[in-house]
């Protein structure tokens, strides 16, 4: 690790530009509310992060400048998205975290709802020191929810279909130890608008929050950011 990095391990959250960001699967939402559901999402993400590392340590690799405003304003650093494609996007912001010595790279997507900062912890434990991969699946689509690597035996994502079982093969062909946590609030992801009614249903913070992040957006972004929820609503 050299001296300048926050913490040996850095996590990196990909993003799209707000108006692209879950278009495809949400596209009976009204804009507003979708933009604002990635948000609330997106703050979650990198706060758990920032919490379980270090300020900094966390970086949201593409989106655009209100994607940039909320991961800086929540302790991330950001960096634009240069390369075609998730999968190469995200390899090529490994490759520059083993570069500046990192330890380890935590790939966390942009939309985990209920994630804690207890959930990263775990997650970092389970690598017993960075020797250790770990992969957390998804629980609706068998995707990857989470996917720490040791930058010795770092290798190119493969996220899209049956993704989790992928990284699984990849990881014990690199020679290394797998550990596949299970981890609910992890493994939950708003992937379908069926993910979405369930959170409001079921998580008593969540409508609020969305409603705090679409007043912001409304107020022309002139305000703080909305609080996220404190532990006991949570």
């Amino acid at each position: 690790m050299t001296a300048d990095l926050p913490h040996p391990l850095r996590t990196l959250v990909p993003m799209k530009p707000l108006a692209e960001a879950k278009t495809r699967l949400w596209d009976d939402l009204p804009p507003s509310e979708r933009q604002a559901a990635v948000l609330m999402m997106l703050q979650r993400v990198v706060a758990a992060a920032v919490s379980a590392t270090a300020r900094g340590a966390c970086v949201v690799v593409g989106g655009d400048e209100v994607v940039r405003e909320v991961a800086e304003a929540s302790g991330a650093r950001w960096t634009p998205d240069t390369a075609d494609g998730l999968n190469p996007a995200l390899w090529a912001a490994i490759q520059d975290a083993c570069a500046d010595g990192a330890e380890a790279t935590l790939f966390l997507p942009g939309d985990l709802p209920l994630i804690t900062d207890n959930d990263v912890v775990a997650v970092i434990a389970g690598s017993h020191g960075y020797a250790a991969t770990v992969c957390v699946r998804a629980s609706s689509d068998g995707g990857t929810n989470a996917l720490l690597q040791p930058a010795a035996t770092a290798f190119e994502p493969l996220l899209g279909e049956r993704s989790f079982e992928k990284h699984c093969e990849a990881a014990v062909a690199t020679g290394a130890a797998l550990v596949t946590p299970d981890l609910p609030r992890v493994a939950f992801d708003l992937d379908t608008r069926a993910d979405y009614e369930w959170a409001k249903q079921n998580v008593a913070w969540f409508t609020s929050s969305v409603y705090d992040w679409e007043a912001w957006l409304r107020g022309a972004r002139k305000s703080p950011l909305p609080a996220p929820p404190t532990e006991q609503e949570r």
